[in-house]
């Protein structure tokens, strides 16, 4: 419960803050209620002996601080208010309090930033918060690309493969394994062999996706929905010469249905645009159940790393197909006018085993 409550304040005051904010439990516990599917699912989680217990702990790590004069809540031990504390001076440096709560969890370490007061950034302060924030909940959690988390705590799915986030790992002294995180191979590669009679096969543009789905298959388990009997790893660009592979495996490609499923960006939806043209008597579509689900889970939008162009008739072809779910359609013509994205990897295996 300490961990949902400190997702419901941050998703709304943000994991950095420069000043004390005032908190009311009583909005605060109806937010917490909110979160749930129904409130008899809030009750039985433990409802508000629950709630009590994790605002317990997070008065404990001073992470919230009462006010001088309260006034009891619900006739509990807990107040009305209380103050929400600041995570970040406002001059140079981290708030010292917030630092100590941090070197409490193990294994996070933060012994550099502290002897570098320079690097005390309020981004990097954000990036410790969401690792710590991970850390508490961590034995709970299901090992995931690397990609994947990335993506979920730091907004880019390429951040941990990169210098600045393998730099920020060393330095905090924690593993991609600490955060239950694993890289998996970049190839091209098929699951699985084909026994029998192959009638859906679902594409996907990223590793990361794919080794998820083929988790989920090998579990007995739908992909968002559907039930490929063949997963193939597209590898970006190269499954438009790749894909007539697919006959030397004794797959019948014209008889099957291909579903086709990538970033929701421009470079995605050049792929697969491309992909259509070059092989027309082929059933490809674009896998649209997947699409919604990606819609549905993402929190956000993300802006584009490197600016992207996607030809003006792929992107015809992709709107054709979008026309079936106008709300899909309406949301990727929401990504163009204001030039964002949506990643493959907000669909990890943890959501997806969850909608399955």
């Amino acid at each position: 419960m300490k961990e949902l409550i400190m997702q419901v304040i941050e998703c709304k005051y943000g994991a950095v803050r420069r000043t004390r904010t005032k908190l009311k439990l009583e909005k605060l516990e109806q937010e917490i209620i909110g979160t749930y599917e129904y409130r008899s699912d809030y009750v039985d989680a433990g409802g508000f002996s629950k709630f009590q217990e994790g605002m317990k702990v997070l008065l404990a790590e001073g992470y919230l601080t009462p006010l001088i004069r309260p006034k009891k809540y619900k006739s509990s031990a807990l107040d009305e208010v209380y103050w929400l504390a600041e995570t970040a001076s406002t001059t140079e440096g981290w708030n010292r309090a917030s630092m100590l709560r941090v070197l409490a969890a193990h294994p996070l370490k933060i012994n550099y930033y502290m002897n570098h007061p320079a690097e005390q950034t309020a981004q990097i302060w954000e990036y410790i918060e969401r690792i710590y924030t991970f850390l508490q909940s961590a034995g709970e959690r299901e090992i995931i690309t690397r990609e994947e988390r990335s993506l979920e705590l730091f907004g880019d799915e390429k951040f941990l493969s990169g210098k600045e986030g393998m730099q920020l790992l060393t330095r905090l002294g924690i593993t991609l394994e600490n955060l239950k995180a694993v890289t998996v191979r970049e190839h091209f590669e098929y699951y699985p062999e084909p026994l029998q009679s192959v009638r859906c096969i679902l594409i996907s543009e990223n590793h990361s996706f794919y080794d998820s789905a083929k988790r989920l298959i090998k579990a007995g388990k739908s992909v968002c929905g559907l039930q490929p009997d063949m997963l193939i790893y597209g590898e970006g660009w190269k499954i438009a010469s790749s894909l007539m592979f697919l006959e030397e495996l004794d797959v019948d490609p014209v008889g099957a249905s291909i579903f086709y499923v990538g970033d929701l960006d421009k470079a995605g939806w050049d792929i697969y645009g491309n992909l259509k043209l070059s092989y027309p008597h082929f059933k490809l579509n674009l896998a649209l159940t997947v699409y919604e689900y990606m819609v549905d889970v993402a929190k956000q939008t993300y802006p584009y790393a490197n600016e992207q162009k996607c030809t003006a008739s792929h992107l015809e072809l992709v709107l054709q197909e979008l026309s079936a779910v106008p709300r899909l359609k309406l949301c990727i013509e929401k990504l163009l006018e204001v030039n964002n994205r949506i990643p493959q990897e907000v669909l990890n295996y943890e959501v997806m085993a969850r909608l399955a």
